[in-house]
């Protein structure tokens, strides 16, 4: 049977482009990246792209990365401007197919023409043609749809969604011309490159006896080459990756052709043609076209090396001509060095792969037969959580591979517990490993293991011993992990404790960066423990000494001191004098004339010189004084205290004495109270 594969099968420039810049990003150290939905129409690519620290996220809630990039299919101006908004990077990977139609909408609508849209309405492509229009477009599926508009006397501009199809988009042409238009202009945006996967998808299905067509299942573009092998009345075959095909659609098949969609990558493809060969190659034996021996296809015997070179190895296993094992098909190592692999005259188990080559040599697999000899102890360390010590023999597209008798796949997301940005680092390493999937069919096998499910096993063991040792009222080093803007977390030695900003230091800390940074090894107070929500909270603050402790030493009553206005009051304004001790300017003392508004006198961030009037250390009040550092204007003669009542003294009225300015502390104490408890 002939496998045929159609010209311009998989990604198309704009595809390629964008998932190319994605890598590169991550490369230059830019990532993690999100993107506005799915870059490319494809799960497994999309997987493999969030592996690497690309993630697709539906709107900008949910978005806790710093750069976004704009998918092919491209964005309305809402939402660029809604990026720039929430201060993201943006990365604009619009087709330049998409983006010169939606220069054609945006012109031709401010210029007065209603933009009429052939395509799907529910296409994030269609919907960003859609607002660049100033959602002015008009967009139907169906030529006869324009027959239903009231088009009469308008101005009309026609584009097409890049994927359409030519026959639809000339049917609305032919209907648009037989309308009473004031002007009509036809722009056919159809991709050139879509123009022509579509032409030779059709031209194959006409040849061929089935097609197959790799794609998305939620795939426009790929849907579309469905329909066209389809119309061209061939049997169709869609498929998403190679586990979908079935041996009975090859059944008396002698060409079959292959077509992908733009949003395929390469590597599915190979997938799926490597398993059309494995398959046909199957069938062709069980019809009787295997004639060398009477070996089946994956069968696993022992032959001897007969010759070695550097690029293969033969083998004698008992046919009538000898077997060939690939240097790929020796181990699973990268690019082994066959002579440490084998010698002449080693007997060695190989399995099967293929029944005849162009040559007539049977091909096999020494590192198939050891993965299928592996396969027993493999099972038996899965079924009870056993740890495998392998080594790392090659790095792939979304992980690395490890050699552990069989062939043994860790997700990049699996390396580590943090992100990992260049996982070549791993190949040559050995590690501790646990399998989390395993599945030994020949036919779909799969063993994934993990470093990271360890390496999180062994954390929470170390988080757990360190809680045993934690004591509130203690004092312990750390590491700052992560900074927000409420406070820094901080590791313990396995366990993060939050630092809030309001402990970092006796004064006001604007932000946590003014204090700590990430990386910075600090010594913590440990102000309070709750084991079963896994909270810690510290403190620098309690480390320091408390200004306020000899603040009556530092500012005597009648002194000067020089500060900065920090806050404005509408009773004062709170004047810093050093880290945490702030004073109040009492409006009245701020100015000999009256002072309708403090902000008609004093700034945020004004130096300023006072006199000290009262200083209370326990309750953390200073009073103070501006207008008393300045002359009474002349001929104003001080006011006289009127006469006070005798009455039982309260304890929450502060008594007068005849010199009201050292009792000032008390009256400015209790406005203090009253706003902070107002607040």
């Amino acid at each position: 049977m002939e496998i045929r594969i159609a010209a311009n099968a998989g990604f198309c420039f704009g595809v390629r482009h964008a998932i190319e810049k994605g890598e590169a990003l991550i490369e230059e150290g830019k990532g993690p990246l999100a993107t506005l939905g799915p870059l490319i129409h494809n799960p497994q690519e999309v997987q493999r792209l969030e592996s690497m620290g690309i993630r697709s996220y539906d709107d900008y809630d949910d978005i806790t990365e710093k750069s976004v990039i704009f998918r092919t299919h491209g964005v309305t101006p809402a939402v660029c401007e809604e990026a720039n908004r929430r201060g993201l990077t943006t990365f604009d990977c619009t087709c330049p197919k998409v983006r010169a139609v939606q220069k054609l909408a945006e012109k031709y609508a401010e210029d007065g023409y209603q933009v009429l849209i052939l395509g799907d309405a529910n296409h994030p492509e269609v919907q960003g043609i859609v607002g660049w229009s100033g959602d002015r477009a008009e967009v139907f599926f169906e030529p006869e749809e324009l027959q239903r508009l009231n088009l009469t006397g308008q101005k009309v501009c026609l584009v097409s969604q890049t994927t359409e199809k030519t026959e639809r988009f000339e049917s609305a042409v032919e209907i648009l011309k037989d309308l009473d238009l004031a002007d009509l202009v036809v722009r056919n945006t159809i991709c050139a490159a879509t123009r022509d996967r579509q032409y030779d998808a059709g031209k194959l299905a006409r040849e061929a006896d089935a097609m197959i067509v790799i794609g998305g299942y939620n795939s426009a573009n790929t849907n579309k080459l469905v329909n066209i092998c389809q119309e061209a009345g061939v049997t169709t075959y869609h498929v998403e990756i190679a586990a979908d095909l079935q041996a009975s659609w090859f059944d008396g098949v002698n060409l079959i052709g292959l077509t992908a969609g733009a949003s395929t990558p390469d590597w599915i493809i190979r997938e799926v043609i490597d398993k059309m060969e494995e398959l046909t190659m199957e069938q062709g034996l069980e019809q009787g076209y295997g004639t060398l021996d009477p070996l089946n296809l994956y069968d696993v015997v022992t032959g001897t090396v007969v010759k070695i070179t550097p690029d293969e190895v033969m083998v004698d296993v008992g046919g009538k001509s000898e077997g060939v094992i690939p240097k790929k098909e020796l181990s699973f190592q990268k690019d082994p060095d066959v002579n440490e692999l084998v010698q002449v005259g080693d007997e060695i188990q190989v399995m099967v792969i293929k029944m005849e080559n162009n040559e007539g040599h049977m091909v096999l697999s020494k590192k198939r037969a050891d993965q299928e000899k592996a396969m027993d102890a493999l099972q038996e360390k899965f079924d009870n959580d056993e740890i495998i010590e392998a080594k790392v023999v090659n790095d792939v597209k979304g992980g690395v591979i490890v050699d552990i008798g069989a062939r043994g796949f860790v997700p990049a997301s699996h390396l580590d517990t943090k992100y990992v940005e260049d996982i070549k680092q791993f190949v040559g390493n050995t590690y501790r490993f646990k399998i989390i999937e395993f599945d030994p069919n020949p036919e779909n096998r799969k063993i994934i293991l993990s470093r990271r499910a360890l390496i999180e096993e062994e954390e929470k063991e170390k988080r757990e011993e360190l809680w045993k040792t934690l004591e509130v009222g203690e004092t312990r080093k750390g590491t700052v992990q992560r900074i927000a803007s409420f406070g820094a977390f901080v590791d313990l030695g396995g366990v993060d404790g939050l630092l809030h900003i309001s402990e970092m230091g006796w004064g006001r800390v604007k932000q946590p960066t003014d204090v700590v940074n990430v990386g910075d090894e600090i010594e913590v107070y440990i102000l309070a423990l709750d084991e079963e929500k896994g909270k810690i909270s510290l403190s620098l603050k309690k480390l320091l000494s408390n200004p306020w402790d000899d603040v009556d030493e530092r500012y005597e009553v009648g002194s000067t001191a020089h500060g900065k206005v920090v806050r404005i009051a509408p009773f004062g304004a709170f004047v810093s004098l050093e880290d945490g001790v702030d004073g109040l300017v009492h409006i009245s003392q701020i100015a000999w004339e009256h002072v309708e508004q403090v902000e008609d006198v004093l700034k945020v961030g004004q130096e300023v010189d006072v006199k000290i009037l009262d200083v209370d250390k326990d309750r953390k009040r200073i009073s103070l004084s501006i207008k008393e550092l300045k002359e009474r204007p002349a001929g104003e003669a001080p006011k006289q205290q009127k006469p006070r009542r005798e009455s039982r003294p309260k304890s929450d009225v502060p008594v007068v004495n005849e010199d009201i300015s050292t009792n000032l502390g008390d009256v400015f104490g209790q406005l203090l109270d009253q706003e902070e408890d107002a607040e």
